[in-house]
C-alpha cells in the first residue's frame, strides 16, 4: 500500500457513475446517455465526418520520433482502449466467477474470444462478448456488446494492482453493499453505462459519433482506437509535408501543426529574493496545454463535434464550475471532476505552472518521484524540513510528503485514488465550521478538526491570511439564498486577485438588479479578458432584472468564444423582445439556433431535449416544449429535470392534476429523489392539499440532498397544517443541520413568538 493509498479519503457515499462520468445534471448544455454503435472498429473510417487523410497514425510518427514513441507506448494514453486480446486483457477469464448481490458472473475464454456470463437487460443470465479493454491501472474495465449492438461498460472490473496491494481480483465498482438490478439506472446495461455516451471521445483519437435518434444507434468513427499522438498534437498530415519539404523552404514555425507546445520554452523558475518562493521568468500563465488537455481532464459538456487541441477550451467544451455537489463548499474535489477544475483554483496555475512542468507528456509519469517533483522548484531546505511538515517523530516510512498534505486523494470506483490539484493549504478550521474534509484529519482520523487547528496553530502554521478573508472561507460561507451569501459572492467575483474559476463560480450564482452600481459591475464582468468570467456573467444575467439582461447580454451574442455566445442566447431567449434594442432580436435568434445545433449534437442525451423544451417554453410554444420533455423521458425515464420542467410547464398552463400525475410517475421510478418529493409537495400546496403536501415536503427536507429551502418550506407547511409543535421541532433540527441560516432563524423566532 502506497502513501497515497494510505492517506486517501473515500469518496462521499451518495451514488455516482463510474467511467468518465461527465454528467452535468442541469438544464443547460450537457452530454450523452444512450446508443449503440456502427462501424466502431480500430481502423480509421471517417467518411463525411472528418478527413481521415489528415490523420497519419502513431506508427508513422514513430518513424521520426522513436524516443517519444517508446515513452508513450506503455502509458495510460496508449492503453486507454484496446481490442480484447490475449496481450491486452489483464483479468482472469479462466472460468473465474464473481458474486455480487446474489448474481454470480462468469468470465470465460472460448475459441480465442473473451466472454462474460452475467445478468443482462432483462435481469436473466446471458453470455456477452468482450469487445474492448478499457483502461489499465489500478483497474481495467471491459466493454461488452449487447444484442442490439450497444457497447456497455461492465461494472465488474479487474483490480490490476499487485496482490500485495490488494489487487489481482474481480470487484464491483459500486462496492459490495450497493444493490443494483437490471432496472437500476446504474446497471451496466443502462444508458448511463454506455461507452459511446460516457467516455468514448476521451479514450480514442479524433472520435466522432453521429447518433441516429430514430434507430437509437450511433455511427462512430475514429482515427485511432487509443489516445495517440494526434489526439494532443492534432492531425499530422501537414507536418509530414513540412518534414518532406526542402529545409530552405520551411517557413512555418509550427512545423505544419496548428498548435505548438512552446510555453515552457525558455522558462526559468527562480526563488523570489523576498519571499523565497519560486517565481517564473518570463511571467506567463500558460493556456495551450490546458486547452489541449482540459477537455478530457475535466468535468464538462461537449459543444463541438470534433474539438481540436489548439482550440480555446470554451469553444469546444462547457466546463463545470466549482459548485456543490461536484465539489465541497471550499472547492475541494468531491465527485469525479478530474483535474482541471481543481488546478485552475491553485496558486500554481496563477504563478504559471502548467501540466508538463510536473508530468512528462508522453509517458504521463511524474518528472520526479513523489515529493521530488515539488522540490524541482520549491527549496528543499525550506519545504522538506521538519519546521515545515511538522512530523519529526513519525517513522520514516510514514512521514507525509507534499502530496499527502497539499494534494489529498479521493478514492473513486473503490480503488482509484485521484489527487486534488488545487494544492491548498490544510485549513481544519473550515472543517470545524462547514464539515468539509482537511488533509490533517485524513491521516489523524482519530483526532478532531479542533485538535488539528490547535496543532497547526501551536507551530505557527495556521494560514496567516486571517482565515475569514481568504476566498476558500468566503466560498464555503457564500450561500446564494442569503443576503450575506450574495454579498460574499459579489465580493469574490469582483476581486481580481482570486482565481478566475473561483470568481466565475461566484458570479454565476449571483443575480443583479438594474441599479447603476449593478450595471457597472456586470459591465466589468461582460468585458473581462477571461472567457470564463464573461460566461459566468452571461449565466448570472439569466437571474437578473430583464432590463439589465437585455442591455448587458446582447454584446455577448457576438463574443468570439462559443460557450459565451451560448450562455448569452439562453439568457436572452427568456427576455421579452420588446426590451431588446433594434436588430438584437435577430442576433438572438441566430445565437439560439447555434444553441439548438449543440443540442442536436448531443441528441443522445435526455438533457439536450430538456434544453430544447426550455427554449420552446420561452418562445411561447408549449406544445413543442411538452414534446421535447416527453422525448427526454422516453430516452431516460430517470432524468429528474425532465419531470421537474414538464411539471412546471403544466403548472404554467393551469394543468395541476397532470403535473401531479407526472411527478407521481417519477416517484415510482425514483421514490427517494428529494427534488421530485419537493416539487410534488409544492404542487399539492397549490391545490390546497397541505396535509398531503407535508409528507412529501418532509421526505425532501429530511433527505441527504436537502437544502435550507427544503427545510424552510416543510416547516411553513407544517405550521399551515396546524402542526405547530412539529414545525418548531423541525426548524430547530434544520438550524442544527444547516447552521444559522437567517431565513430559518427568522422563522424559528416567529414560531416561538406565536406560541407565547
Amino acid at each position: 500500500m502506497t502513501k497515497t493509498e494510505r492517506h486517501s479519503r473515500q469518496v462521499s457515499p451518495h451514488r455516482r457513475l463510474p467511467l468518465c462520468s461527465i454528467r452535468l445534471v442541469v438544464v443547460v448544455l450537457s452530454l450523452a446517455l444512450n446508443g449503440g454503435c456502427d462501424n466502431a472498429n480500430d481502423t480509421p473510417n471517417s467518411a463525411g465526418i472528418h478527413d481521415s487523410e489528415s490523420y497519419v497514425g502513431a506508427g508513422t510518427c514513430a518513424e521520426c520520433h522513436p524516443a517519444q514513441m517508446a515513452s508513450w507506448r506503455n502509458s495510460h494514453h496508449a492503453l486507454a482502449m484496446q481490442p480484447a486480446t490475449e496481450e491486452t486483457v489483464l483479468g482472469d477469464f479462466d472460468d473465474a466467477t464473481f458474486t455480487h448481490n446474489g448474481v454470480t458472473s462468469r468470465f470465460i475464454k472460448r475459441d480465442g474470444q473473451y466472454l462474460v456470463e452475467t445478468d443482462g437487460p432483462d435481469g436473466q443470465l446471458a453470455v456477452f462478448p468482450v469487445r474492448y479493454t478499457f483502461g489499465v491501472y489500478p483497474l481495467q474495465q471491459y466493454l461488452l456488446e449487447l444484442n442490439d449492438g450497444k457497447i456497455q461498460a461492465l461494472s465488474i472490473a479487474w483490480d490490476s494492482r499487485s496482490a500485495e496491494s490488494g489487487g489481482q481480483k474481480w470487484f464491483h465498482t459500486y462496492g459490495a453493499e450497493e444493490r443494483i438490478n437490471s432496472a437500476d439506472v446504474l446497471h451496466w446495461t443502462q444508458p448511463s453505462q454506455n461507452w459511446e455516451t460516457m467516455c468514448a471521445d476521451c479514450h480514442s483519437t479524433a472520435l466522432v459519433s453521429d447518433y441516429q435518434f430514430s434507430d437509437d444507434r450511433f455511427i462512430t468513427h475514429w482515427a485511432e482506437i487509443n489516445v495517440a499522438c494526434e489526439a494532443c498534437h492534432g492531425p499530422a498530415a501537414e507536418h509530414l509535408r513540412w518534414a518532406d519539404s526542402e529545409p530552405s523552404t520551411r517557413s512555418a514555425v509550427d512545423k505544419g501543426f496548428t498548435l505548438s507546445f512552446d510555453e515552457r520554452k525558455g522558462a526559468l523558475w527562480q526563488a523570489d529574493p523576498v519571499t523565497g518562493k519560486p517565481q517564473r521568468t518570463p511571467r506567463l500563465i500558460p493556456t495551450k496545454e490546458l486547452n489541449a488537455c482540459g477537455g478530457c481532464h475535466s468535468r464538462r459538456a461537449k459543444i463541438s463535434a470534433l474539438p481540436e487541441p489548439q482550440a480555446e477550451l470554451l469553444d469546444a467544451y462547457l466546463p463545470s464550475l466549482i459548485e456543490q455537489p461536484l465539489y465541497f463548499a471550499d472547492g475541494q474535489i468531491r465527485d469525479e471532476v478530474y483535474v482541471l477544475g481543481s488546478f485552475l483554483q491553485s496558486k500554481m496555475h496563477q504563478s504559471g505552472v502548467t501540466c508538463s512542468d510536473c508530468h512528462e507528456p508522453h509517458s504521463l509519469e511524474l518528472r520526479a518521484p513523489g515529493a521530488a517533483v515539488c522540490l524541482q522548484c520549491h527549496n528543499s531546505e525550506r519545504y522538506a524540513a521538519v519546521s515545515h511538515h511538522l512530523h519529526a517523530d513519525a517513522l520514516e516510512a510514514q512521514q507525509p510528503d507534499c502530496i499527502d498534505c497539499h494534494m489529498p486523494a479521493t478514492v473513486y470506483m473503490q480503488n482509484d485514488a485521484r489527487n486534488d490539484h488545487s494544492f491548498r493549504i490544510p485549513r481544519p478550521q473550515l472543517t470545524e465550521q462547514f464539515g468539509i474534509p482537511n488533509a490533517c484529519n485524513a491521516c489523524h482520523s482519530d483526532k478532531s478538526a479542533a485538535w488539528a487547528s490547535d496543532a497547526l496553530g501551536g507551530h505557527g502554521k495556521l494560514p496567516n491570511d486571517a482565515v475569514t478573508s481568504h476566498w476558500t472561507y468566503k466560498l464555503a460561507a457564500a450561500d446564494p439564498a442569503t443576503n450575506r451569501g450574495r454579498d460574499l459572492l459579489i465580493e469574490i467575483g469582483s476581486d481580481p486577485a482570486y482565481p478566475v474559476i473561483i470568481r466565475a463560480t461566484a458570479i454565476a450564482q449571483t443575480g443583479f438588479g438594474d441599479s447603476a452600481p449593478a450595471q457597472q459591475l456586470i459591465a466589468r464582468f461582460t468585458s473581462a479578458d477571461a472567457p470564463l468570467i464573461r460566461l459566468a456573467a452571461a449565466r448570472a444575467l439569466r437571474n437578473s432584472a430583464p432590463s439589465l439582461t437585455a442591455k448587458m447580454a446582447a454584446p455577448l451574442l457576438r463574443d468570439p468564444v462559443k460557450a459565451v455566445r451560448l450562455e448569452a442566447a439562453v439568457a436572452l431567449v427568456a427576455v421579452d423582445p420588446i426590451l431588446l434594442a433594434p436588430g438584437v432580436n435577430k442576433e438572438v435568434q441566430t445565437a439560439v439556433q447555434e444553441y439548438l445545433d449543440v443540442q442536436a449534437l448531443n441528441s443522445e442525451r435526455a438533457e439536450s431535449h430538456v434544453n430544447v423544451g426550455n427554449v420552446e417554453r420561452f418562445r411561447k410554444r408549449p406544445e413543442l416544449a411538452q414534446a421535447a420533455y416527453r422525448k427526454a423521458l422516453r430516452q431516460n425515464p430517470s432524468f429528474i429535470p425532465a419531470y421537474v420542467n414538464l411539471a412546471d410547464l403544466y403548472r404554467e398552463l393551469g394543468r395541476e392534476s397532470e403535473a401531479e400525475q407526472l411527478l407521481r410517475e417519477g416517484l415510482v421510478v425514483l421514490p427517494d429523489e428529494a427534488l421530485l418529493n419537493y416539487v410534488l409537495g409544492l404542487a399539492l400546496v397549490r391545490q390546497q392539499r397541505i396535509s398531503e403536501a407535508v409528507d412529501y415536503l418532509g421526505q425532501a427536507a429530511n433527505s441527504a440532498e436537502a437544502t435550507p429551502r427544503y427545510a424552510l418550506v416543510h416547516v411553513v407547511a407544517l405550521n399551515s397544517a396546524g402542526q405547530v409543535e412539529a414545525a418548531r421541532r423541525s426548524v430547530q433540527d434544520a438550524l442544527r443541520r444547516f447552521g444559522p441560516v437567517p431565513e430559518l432563524q427568522q422563522l424559528a423566532s416567529e414560531l416561538e413568538t406565536d406560541g407565547q
